[in-house]
């Protein structure tokens, strides 16, 4: 299955790579602000991303509609959750850090 990763341009880890994962096996890294498609095995079950000791949570392959998917580091989304809340994402909250959303 061939699926395209958006990463968006953000400020949070606008320097580092996140790394895409389908089940255990690693696919490829994805650069900040980049656009680009990827293999997934046929046989896989879930797909996420990694940076460091945080990642997103696990999206199931049957969930990706139109075969787009867009990830996001989560504390990026406004400007008061990128203040108060780094020292949550990267401790209890370390499995949220990075959000998929599947594209229509």
């Amino acid at each position: 299955m061939e699926i395209e990763v958006n990463r968006p341009k953000q400020y949070h880890d606008k320097i580092r790579d996140y790394t895409l994962w389908a089940d255990s096996k690693k696919i490829g890294k994805v650069k900040p602000n980049s656009l680009a498609n990827y293999t997934i095995p046929d046989d896989a079950e879930f797909i996420w991303f990694s940076i460091d000791w945080c990642s997103s949570p696990k999206l199931s392959v049957k969930d990706i509609q139109s075969n787009k998917v867009t990830v996001s580091n989560t504390m990026s989304r406004n400007l008061l959750s990128g203040l108060f809340l780094p020292i949550y994402y990267v401790t209890f909250g370390k499995n949220k850090y990075l959000t998929i959303t599947s594209d229509v």
